[in-house]
């Protein structure tokens, strides 16, 4: 069972363009450091704001979307009224579970129902509501209405986090201790614990535990 990860960037042309740069350069690492952890991850930039991924497996689709998100809204930008959305909301998201046909990275081809499912997910996204902004497909309907749920809620915290709580969430879903994102960060440990404490790190990380110990072959 595939997961695919369908993004664009919120308000991507509001940045300045050396922002647009190295926020492309950032997401770009972030795709090699996903390869590295997740064998068979493959994760590319379409027109400096459309972003796709494959994944293998589904288990570690919602982390991967979770990294990819913290990592875009922690990005340092000068908080203007213009940016405003892309602050509050980095990017729109959608994961899409199924089976693929065909994945050639060599001649870039993604094809099959997990790639087709998080487009068609992505771009029925309402625009009107734009406080959602991480909805689920999957080819089984009745478990994808509970995990369009459980993605719905887990936007919402992302959603009110601020750039700070997300750099300590990027972190702590990559299983840093508190300590080592102090580190990393240059700041206190009680000041990391403030911030994932605000952030509500304690439910994200339980949803995690209940999405990646699902049976996602059940989808099928």
């Amino acid at each position: 069972m595939y997961a695919a990860i369908s993004a664009d960037i919120v308000s991507s042309t509001t940045l300045s363009i050396d922002e647009t740069i190295v926020l492309k350069q950032r997401i770009e690492d972030l795709f090699l450091f996903l390869e590295g952890r997740y064998p068979g991850f493959w994760g590319r930039l379409i027109k400096g704001d459309y972003i796709e991924c494959l994944l293998p497996s589904a288990k570690d689709a919602l982390r991967v979307g979770l990294l990819l998100k913290t990592r875009i809204k922690s990005f340092p930008v000068h908080d203007t009224k213009g940016k405003k959305l892309f602050l509050t909301y980095g990017v729109r998201m959608a994961l899409g579970l199924g089976e693929m046909r065909l994945v050639d990275r060599e001649q870039g081809i993604m094809d099959g129902e997990a790639i087709y499912l998080s487009g068609r997910t992505l771009n029925a996204m309402p625009v009107s509501n734009k406080q959602i902004t991480l909805l689920i497909g999957a080819t089984n309907k009745q478990q994808e209405s509970a995990l369009r749920t459980v993605g719905i809620l887990i936007d919402a915290l992302l959603n009110n986090a601020t750039s700070r709580q997300c750099e300590v969430l990027y972190y702590k879903l990559l299983a840093k201790s508190e300590q080592e994102i102090a580190n990393i960060l240059g700041i206190n440990q009680s000041g990391v614990n403030q911030h994932s404490t605000s952030a509500k790190w304690y439910c994200i990380e339980e949803t995690l535990n209940f999405w990646e110990q699902l049976n996602f072959s059940g989808h099928e």
